[in-house]
């Protein structure tokens, strides 16, 4: 995973090991950021559910789910 600053960060892809649906994953993210750039709520991160890939492109879980940690921790700072 790669990340600069508060710009949107980069996963890597899996294809031969479960991973979380690629659209699954972006469309939450544009929810969360459009939220934080508008000043809306934000969706609760901590209940966030994607579906699994498997023998597919999907997104690296442990990155994914590390990510929204730090989110969420930084969020409720």
């Amino acid at each position: 995973m790669s990340s600069t600053g508060a710009s949107r960060p980069t996963f890597t892809t899996t294809r031969f090991r479960e991973g979380y649906a690629v659209g699954d994953v972006d469309a939450f993210l544009d929810s969360v950021f459009t939220a934080i750039s508008t000043g809306q709520p934000v969706p609760r991160i901590a209940t966030a559910v994607f579906r699994p890939v498997r023998m597919g492109s999907g997104y690296d879980m442990a990155e994914v789910d590390a990510f929204l940690d730090e989110l969420e921790a930084g969020l409720t700072r």
